[in-house]
């Protein structure tokens, strides 16, 4: 179908208004100049760790081309034809899309183990329905899924915001152009509708910062600032030529200047974009200052094929990452995006073009969306179902492990940390290099998912600063048990409710995901927010025994840690007739599912060796909690044991069970394989 009306006979101002939308070779430069900034920063180039900003140029490209598009076909016809575009849309971008997903889907099944390539493939089905960036944003949210290695298309995120921004933005504008009413007020209505997303993205930025990232709504008005500029692009044919030095010069400013840590989009992305605009502004009318160095043909010629290049460069890194098992050198990385490019200039001659500039009838155009979207599922659910079958063989294995009890009720507890029994023999086989045992528990194919989850808003998530005081265990018990922290308190939940169950205790966790002890003391931090609420609970709860639990091992400031200890131990002490702090072990430091399922792994290439930063910390703050007269429970015998006078091991398998789900969290059910060891532990400190 199409979508808005012909001109009135004396309308003609919309077409006096926008001029013909001519090929421009300063904006292929500048495709040019936002590929090589996003494929550099991803080769690890330590100068250009914002080169993610790329993105946000190619946003404004896009945004003002396809308005321009839009605007000149209504001047000349009287209407903007949606079937059309939709169909000229599908031509640009599926073919390409299309050839990416499906030699991804093939390699990863072939190179990567199944758990990767399982979720691999299932990312390329989201990506099919354009619908990658709401995918990567819910699992991005998921706090126990931000360790996992990337996947291969994530970058698909970014044509998801575009193309649901183009569901929308082709209706609304044939919509305005109907009325005339709203005609004259066109720029209006974009510069409101992207001021609101702005506004949106930056709200969202600073509360739920993954979500933000993926978010339309919060990278909307970054496609409106090239939409805006499109509508207004008679008026800026006399915009000086410095004003494009100075837009490339906030673009290369932003990506040597921002880093992964920076806020972002929000305010931060007002510099890449606004500098994008400027370059674009610059160059409406005439070439001149910095649009003909980005009219250079060497430019071009990647701005050319820079859509291709950002759709290989991706798998074809992560891939290969993966595949090696470690990280790769920037040398590497370098090597890797020229061979990226060499199939980014095949795939733009062979495939890609050509099909773009077929003849299509647009009934025939019309069918590239659901044809393309049933290839990647003709390649995709097969392989699925292969994987699935090994899942399941896995699983089934795994289900008849019965792993022997690792210390009995009778058993003392240990002030030290030496090792119980079952770590030492797994530090002695993995010091003899010997085999992995299998099969093992839980399931390594569904490793991540062992962890705890507590009942809905019983702990606060990312935008939280409170969530709803919760009483679990034995509910109607006479004595109250407060745990205080961070994941780690999550994870050490099903042993502590094994305890509340045998002994009676009701127990009120009082936990915020992601808020690690260093962050507790920073007032204006939404984590400092938490803790003023957590506390305050605490002290109006006034339990027997508070539980201070949290990540501090592997802090790369522990002395930011040890003071948000310290202030939790003080005031803790104050509501609380007992407190005691459950020690950090050091963690593991390689993911346990790509090890696991390494060729050739063993007990010794899936254990991890203790720094002495980890050991230390931890150390440090049993001290704290012995100087302020509060009890330690010294967990690293349950992970680690002494290989040598001077080495720490710390086995990812002990007892034929996976005690790790990550590089930092220990699985449920080796946490529960613990629950003796731990109340003996907690009762020794408790009634000491």
């Amino acid at each position: 179908m199409t979508g808005g009306e012909r001109r009135p006979a004396r309308g003609g101002s919309l077409e006096r208004q926008v001029p013909a939308l001519a090929h421009r070779d300063d904006l292929q430069g500048l495709r040019a100049v936002a590929v090589l900034l996003v494929v550099l920063d991803h080769a690890g180039l330590r100068f250009l760790k914002g080169g993610y900003v790329g993105v946000d140029v190619f946003f404004v490209l896009s945004g003002f081309l396809i308005t321009g598009l839009l605007l000149t076909q209504a001047a000349r016809e009287g209407r903007v034809r949606l079937l059309d575009f939709y169909v000229r849309r599908a031509r640009r971008i599926l073919p390409a899309a299309v050839l990416t997903l499906v030699v991804t889907d093939i390699v990863a099944h072939q190179l990567l183990n199944f758990v990767r390539a399982r979720e691999a493939v299932t990312d390329s089905v989201w990506a099919a329905f354009f619908a990658a960036n709401v995918h990567f944003a819910d699992v991005g949210s998921d706090y126990f899924a931000q360790g996992q290695p990337p996947s291969p298309v994530q970058h698909f995120w970014t044509l998801a915001v575009e193309e649901q921004f183009y569901l929308v933005w082709p209706v609304v504008l044939s919509l305005v152009l109907l009325a005339a009413v709203l005609r004259g007020r066109l720029l209006l209505i974009v510069l409101a509708a992207g001021a609101a997303s702005l506004a949106w993205s930056i709200h969202a930025t600073a509360t739920v910062p993954t979500s933000a990232y993926f978010s339309t709504a919060a990278r909307a008005w970054e496609l409106a600032l090239g939409a805006a500029l499109a509508i207004a692009a008679p008026r800026l044919r006399r915009v000086p030529a410095i004003a494009g030095w100075l837009g490339l010069a906030c673009i290369v400013t932003a990506a040597v200047a921002f880093s992964g840590s920076t806020p972002f989009p929000g305010y931060a992305a007002l510099l890449p974009t606004v500098g994008a605009a400027l370059v674009i502004a610059a160059g409406i009318g005439r070439q001149r200052g910095v649009g003909r160095v980005l009219s250079l043909a060497p430019l071009r010629y990647v701005g050319d094929r820079s859509y291709a290049f950002y759709l290989w460069h991706w798998p074809v890194l992560v891939i290969a990452a993966e595949y090696a098992g470690h990280d790769l050198s920037t040398a590497v990385r370098l090597g890797l995006l020229g061979g990226a490019f060499l199939l980014s200039i095949l795939s733009y001659a062979l495939f890609e073009n050509p099909i773009r500039h077929m003849r299509w009838r647009p009934q025939t155009g019309a069918l590239l969306w659901p044809a393309s979207a049933a290839v990647i599922l003709a390649v995709a659910l097969p392989i699925l179902g292969s994987l699935h079958g090994t899942a399941t063989r896995i699983a089934n294995a795994s289900a008849a492990v019965r792993p022997a009890a690792l210390v009995t009720s009778h058993t003392a507890a240990r002030s030290s940390w030496k090792p119980l029994p079952a770590v030492a023999a797994a530090v002695a086989a993995a010091k003899r290099n010997a085999a992995l045992p299998w099969p093992l528990t839980p399931p390594v194919g569904n490793l991540t998912g062992d962890i705890y989850s507590f009942p809905k808003g019983c702990a606060a998530r990312q935008g939280q600063t409170s969530s709803n005081v919760c009483r679990l265990g034995e509910t109607s018990a006479a004595k109250t048990l407060v745990v205080i922290g961070d994941s780690h308190a999550q994870m050490w939940m099903p042993t502590i409710l094994r305890l509340a169950k045998r002994d009676s205790w009701v127990v009120v966790p009082l936990v915020k995901i992601g808020c690690v002890p260093s962050s507790w003391t920073h007032k204006d931090w939404p984590c400092g927010v938490w803790y003023r609420w957590a506390t305050h609970r605490a002290q109006a709860i006034h339990p027997q025994v508070s539980l201070v639990i949290g990540s501090w091992a592997a802090n790369h400031t522990p002395a930011a840690a040890l003071k948000g200890v310290s202030a939790l131990i003080r005031d803790a002490r104050r509501f609380s007739a007992t407190t005691i702090v459950v020690g950090d072990s050091p963690h593991q430091h390689r993911n346990p599912v790509d090890c696991l399922l390494a060729s050739g792994a063993t007990m010794r290439t899936c254990a991890s060796k203790a720094t002495l930063v980890e050991l230390q910390t931890d150390t440090s703050v049993a001290r704290v909690a012995a100087k302020q007269k509060v009890g330690f429970m010294n967990v690293t015998g349950w992970f680690c044991g002494r290989a040598s006078s001077v080495a720490v091991l710390c086995p990812l398998v002990v007892n034929r069970t996976i005690s790790w789900i990550d590089q930092g969290h220990i699985s449920e059910t080796y946490g529960l394989e613990l629950a003796t060891p731990f109340r003996n532990a907690f009762r020794r400190e408790l009634f000491r």
